[in-house]
């Protein structure tokens, strides 16, 4: 329900007639924020609920993070596997064996440590990013990828880069070099990839 994410939702929700998936408690939110959404477009998707939507297992889980009650997603068909997590402070065991093996994955890559550290945010913001309840950096990233990348694993898009404390290179670079020093080979075998809030990502086809 951070407005990053909801920004916008009822405006595409009543434009495109699109039907809009979340659980109760982020419901309970996003309704005292927009309360113009049709009740016919809304559906609940609790953590760790499976939906078949579109010919896809569409799974839940949980992530950490300062919201209500915060998810992300794993995307299933007979032969492929994509997850995406962002918006987390750390990626759990749990997460861990829910997105291992994964084809491609949508992953957080938030912030360089050193220039959140040293950046203009207040002291205060600066704790909340680096917590548990925050978001992730390039380093946390990369290990938990290690963790995750099997031999089926061929890309990873970096996502939900701070404008302030991250760039596109150094995230590709931070990332790359811990999981070469895990002898996974980002010129072969797994391909990180950039994302662009303002602008699509090149369609990509596992």
């Amino acid at each position: 329900e951070h407005i990053d994410h909801i920004k916008g939702l009822g405006v595409l929700a009543r434009k495109y007639k699109l039907p809009i998936y979340a659980n109760k408690k982020t419901w309970q939110m996003i309704e005292a924020k927009d309360k113009n959404i049709p009740l016919d477009q809304k559906f609940h998707f609790e953590p760790y609920e499976t939906k078949t939507l579109a010919g896809m297992d569409i799974e839940s889980f949980s992530v950490s993070h300062d919201a209500i009650d915060p998810q992300f997603y794993i995307f299933n068909n007979d032969y492929k596997k994509l997850t995406m997590i962002t918006d987390t402070g750390y990626v759990s065991d749990r997460m861990k064996g829910m997105i291992h093996g994964s084809d491609a994955f949508v992953f957080e890559s938030n912030h360089d440590v050193d220039m959140l550290r040293m950046g203009k945010y207040p002291w205060k913001t600066k704790q909340r990013i680096l917590s548990d309840m925050g978001h992730v950096s390039n380093e946390d990233a990369a290990h938990a990828m290690c963790d995750v990348i099997t031999g089926s694993t061929k890309r990873i898009y970096l996502s939900h880069l701070s404008q302030d404390n991250n760039m596109k290179d150094l995230a590709r670079m931070s990332v790359g070099q811990v999981l070469n020093e895990h002898d996974i080979d980002t010129n072969k075998e797994v391909i990180l990839c950039d994302t662009d809030k303002e602008k699509a990502t090149p369609i990509y086809y596992i």
